[in-house]
């Protein structure tokens, strides 16, 4: 009986191996960076078309909305979130107030508010439910006499099912904003005097000639920046649906202000030159000085990013940071009430807000009574530090927002937290603390008795800035610099490694090294290539980027036998909510599995720098991992390229080891990933 052809009987057998990652490689290139940027800059003109049709500005709903708008047209930036939006999940969010939009909507007549989406769908959910229930609640809220402001939705998008149960909870929305954030309507109602309406646009939408004229209310032109591509998230003629979105995992570090700032120069270069030009304008841009946030209706007290906060202008600094802030002003050392509460970025940071929020009281309470201009500062400027200026409007701010060094004596519960809190993401919508930061805050001003009993004793904190010794104190006064350019580095890491994975169109190759203590498990070497290949999330694992790994390569046992080694998983880039970090997570693949994932392997714990010098990155597993009746201990380095996204000689490599326990198993697997 004549043999049945297989793929290596077509091909010739050098090409054999090279075959999948060849189509690998085309996946990879159809979501390039390049493509992603041309297919940005084509829906810009969209987006630019849209404003101009309806002679109204453009607001960007963050982060995707600045991607399509140059920074010179962007009038506003928005926070409304899909997830507010989700089924089931309707919220009219009130730490997203968005009411700085009213502003601008009142002085306009009206705006083009954008967003984009990635998964295939004619417009995100943030466009066709959750600005439309805000819109609504608005509306209820300011002329709760005139009309019954029904919701509008896009009855293509939105069944009659849904939008009647979005509808049913639109009352308890409005009575929520009233009650807890206690909005000035007498004033919003002189601003507005009439309601707002949702209206949508997408690239399939016919555009009017002239603008028109709305006599009845005021447009809220929801546009959809990209047009849509049937089916799964991929290219079509080079084309990307939603090329902006989750940027972390592809950007490896750009902007939008970067991205249009160089956009020839970008849209000219090599893909494989890309990330590399990409780190180098990364690295150029100049830190700008950081801009204190006034928290109204307070008139003394200010948050800010901690790199480049300039303090001459305040009385009392706190500082959120990992470090104690430095200055070159020997006068700022002397003058200055200062207090360093210590706390890492990130999550990190926000757990260890909670033992250090102990030393404020006393500290705030010893400042003069006559207080001054508070200035409070964290690395990113609108999480810990807002944490902290919440514990003080709840302690120390009376109804009219007055500061004191005495304590206020009004009763905290959730409630008049919320309300404190409203005042600060009114100030401005950069500031939303994560969750665990809340948290943090709350545990603190309702404290549990167990909690009391668990809270670690800590040193007495810093309280006077220091002078850096070497600086010459003829500088310009107010210059700070702050230790922690590392820690501001880290914060991006999980989604700059991920990325690279990516980074270059050849495979990578590999060598593994199995070490066993058992005889029954064979010790050897195994060598072959790996490739990671964009992949679509599934439903059931919210992630912001998947990629399927594949290995081939042959196993030659210290005996001499060889075999044959293939394996795949599925790589995720991962961020549970507002206020958690990313991290990588690594899922078993089961071919015989619908959507492909089959359980999760092992997740990498938090990234820190190693040998400051060589720029070497390594991680541990978040924890210990059973599988079956099996313990694995996982640890990770990356070499430095894989964070810049370079291919500086010897930097892109990346090393991960197994340590395995269990009845039958005791092993070390180390394998070095290398291009």
């Amino acid at each position: 009986m004549a043999r049945t052809l297989t793929q290596a009987d077509l091909i010739f057998p050098i090409q054999a191996q090279s075959f999948s990652s060849t189509l690998s490689s085309l996946k990879r290139s159809a979501l390039s960076i390049s493509n992603r940027l041309t297919s940005i800059t084509q829906d810009s003109i969209f987006v630019q078309s849209v404003a101009d049709a309806y002679d109204l500005p453009l607001v960007a709903n963050e982060r995707c909305g600045s991607w399509y708008i140059p920074p010179e047209k962007k009038a506003e930036s928005a926070y409304f979130k899909s997830t507010d939006g989700h089924v089931n999940e309707w919220s009219f969010n009130l730490r997203r107030l968005n009411l700085h939009i009213l502003d601008l909507v009142a002085r306009d007549g009206g705006c083009v508010i954008v967003d984009s989406t990635r998964r295939g769908k004619s417009m995100p959910d943030a466009l066709s439910k959750t600005i439309p229930i805000w819109c609504c609640v608005i509306n209820r809220a300011i002329f709760p006499d005139v009309g019954d402001h029904e919701l509008h939705t896009p009855g293509q998008t939105i069944s009659a099912s849904e939008h009647a149960q979005i509808e049913q909870r639109i009352e308890g929305f409005v009575k929520d904003f009233v009650a807890i954030c206690k909005p000035d309507i007498p004033s919003f109602r002189q601003k507005l005097k009439k309601p707002l309406r949702p209206l949508w646009v997408t690239q399939s939408s016919s555009l009017p000639d002239l603008a028109p004229e709305f006599l009845d209310f005021f447009p809220a032109v929801l546009c959809t920046a990209s047009r849509r591509v049937h089916g799964v998230e991929g290219s079509e003629g080079g084309y990307i649906q939603g090329a902006a979105d989750d940027h972390e995992a592809w950007a490896c570090g750009l902007t939008p202000t970067l991205f249009w700032n160089n956009r020839d120069l970008l849209l000219a270069s090599n893909e494989d030159d890309l990330p590399a030009i990409i780190a180098g304008l990364v690295e150029d841009e100049t830190s700008s000085e950081a801009i204190p946030i006034l928290i109204r209706p307070t008139t003394k007290l200010f948050v800010c990013s901690s790199e480049n906060a300039d303090l001459k202008s305040f009385d009392t600094v706190i500082s959120c940071t990992p470090e104690p802030l430095t200055t070159t002003n020997p006068k700022q050392v002397r003058m200055k009430k200062y207090l360093h509460l210590k706390c890492r970025e990130g999550k990190l940071g926000s757990r260890d807000l909670r033992p250090q929020l102990t030393h404020l009281p006393a500290f705030f309470e010893a400042v003069p009574d006559e207080v001054g201009n508070i200035l409070i500062c964290c690395p990113t400027g609108k999480d810990l530090s807002v944490g902290v200026a919440l514990l003080l409007l709840c302690l120390y701010a009376d109804d009219n927002g007055r500061l004191s060094n005495r304590r206020n004596g009004r009763k905290v519960d959730k409630t008049f937290i919320k309300q404190r809190l409203t005042w600060i993401t009114t100030s401005s919508p950069f500031l939303n603390p994560s969750r665990t930061t809340l948290t943090s805050v709350n545990e603190f001003l309702m404290p549990s008795p167990m909690a009391m009993k668990k809270m670690p004793s800590l040193p007495t904190p810093i309280t006077k800035l220091t002078l850096l010794g070497d600086a010459p104190t003829s500088e310009v006064a107010g210059e700070v610099a702050v230790s922690q350019d590392q820690q501001l580095h880290e914060r991006n890491m999980p989604s700059r490694i991920f990325a690279s994975l990516l980074n270059n169109t050849n495979p990578w190759t590999f060598t593994r090294t199995l070490s066993s203590a058992l005889p029954t498990h064979p010790s050897g070497t195994v060598t072959g290539i790996a490739t990671f290949t964009p992949l679509t999330s599934p439903s059931h694992i919210p992630s912001k980027a998947a990629y399927l790994y594949a290995e081939e390569g042959e196993f030659v046992t210290n005996n001499g036998l060889r075999f044959t080694a293939r394996r795949k998983y599925v790589y995720f880039l991962k961020k549970d909510s507002d206020d958690e970090e990313e991290y990588i997570s690594v899922y078993f693949h089961e071919e015989d599995k619908e959507d492909g994932i089959e359980g999760m392997f092992v997740e990498m714990g938090e990234l820190s720098g190693e040998k400051k010098g060589r720029g070497e990155w390594v991680a541990k597993n978040r924890e210990q991992h059973l599988c079956g009746e099996d313990l694995y201990t996982a640890s990770w380095r990356f070499g430095g390229a894989m964070g810049r996204g370079g291919e500086v000689e010897d930097e892109r490599w990346w090393e991960v080891r197994y340590d395995v326990k269990g009845p039958k198993k005791d092993y070390v697997s180390e394998t070095r990933y290398a291009k």
